[in-house]
């Protein structure tokens, strides 16, 4: 502990900057995210081990929200390109409402996310934080003083509230759709730097086994949400997944999906008669598509709108922590049928 620390009960700025050393305006700049080109990468890599040393907080308005003032929420997602955290964002903007500010934060480069990206959204005073899709650990280390509510956490924490799609059930429904049809040899492709694609693919492989049927491997893993980078990497595998005896491909999204969709198309694959093809999220463009895909629905707004409604609930009465489950629902389409 320093000794400016010595006989107080939080830390400040000053002390952040006297451990580093630094200038109290290179640790403002840096916990309030206005570093970029101002703060040398490895001094602002010291202030956040300081701040995690003195455990510095930065928020003071935990109860914003109870007390209906103005006040910032912060939203942080790992993909902005992503239309599935579109939908969520759409939930949390519309049970928000006018009097509070959102603020959305996502990494810079990259699916997934690390604690910088939380204590870049800490460094604003805020009322609530909901963080969608972390990865493992993230919020360990962080104390923040206000609400927080995690996103499809599955089932990493149990000292904030998660609202989580029901993957599970989501995974049963697909397995007993395509096994009923006649699949027993299927394949999986999502993005591979991204956390919810592995609980969606294991979650999917369980509930495949207990009806007799099985994943292919290797998995077709791209490197970006795109949908190009989907075609791509489905073109590249097709032979591979033809001499496998595969009938059916699972996509982690309907991104995804919709880029197996476009290589099928280019290369003459037959879908749904050669090779049935499912998503995960239903997202709208998914009743357009051709052949329209099927897909199970998770309810992404229906997540955005509960994470306020806990971030209120929180507020105004400390609640404790809490798990809930949204509902899934399979959209049976005409991108999915009985082998040939």
């Amino acid at each position: 502990m320093t000794e400016a620390r010595q006989g107080r009960s939080r830390a400040t700025a000053r002390d952040v900057a006297d451990l580093v050393p630094c200038s109290v305006a290179t640790v403002s700049l840096v916990v309030n995210g206005k570093s970029a080109g101002r703060v040398k990468p490895a001094i602002e890599q010291q202030v956040w081990q300081a701040v995690r040393q003195l455990d510095y907080q930065v928020n003071r308005s935990a109860s914003a929200l109870a007390r209906k003032t103005p006040s910032t929420v912060a939203l942080v997602f790992p993909d902005p390109t992503d239309p599935f955290f579109s939908c969520v964002l759409d939930g949390v903007m519309s049970a928000l409402g006018d009097e509070h500010t959102l603020n959305l934060v996502a990494p810079r480069k990259g699916d997934d996310y690390g604690p910088l990206t939380i204590r870049r959204a800490l460094a604003c005073d805020l009322a609530g934080l909901i963080v969608a899709s972390p990865g493992p650990a993230i919020l360990e280390d962080l104390a923040a003083s206000c609400p927080v509510i995690v996103l499809e956490a599955d089932g990493q924490y149990s000292d904030v509230t998660t609202i989580n799609p029901d993957i599970e059930s989501a995974a049963r429904e697909l397995a007993e759709h395509l096994v009923g049809l006649g699949h027993r040899r299927l394949a999986f492709a999502g993005s591979q730097r991204s956390t919810k694609t592995l609980h969606r693919r294991e979650a999917l492989r369980g509930a495949l086994n207990q009806r007799g049927a099985d994943l292919v491997l290797p998995d077709i893993l791209i490197d970006r949400l795109s949908i190009d980078e989907a075609r791509k990497a489905f073109t590249a595998q097709w032979g591979a997944l033809d001499r496998s005896a595969v009938t059916a491909l699972v996509c982690s999204d309907d991104v995804v999906a919709y880029g197996a969709l476009a290589s099928a198309d280019v290369t003459g694959v037959d879908v749904p008669g050669r090779l049935s093809v499912a998503g995960m999220n239903n997202l709208p463009y998914s009743e357009v598509v051709s052949p329209r895909l099927t897909s199970v629905d998770l309810c992404a707004r229906e997540l955005g709108i509960r994470a306020v409604v806990a971030l209120r609930a929180d507020a105004d009465r400390g609640s404790r922590p809490v798990s809930e489950t949204v509902p899934s629902k399979l959209i049976v389409r005409r991108s999915t049928a009985a082998p040939a």
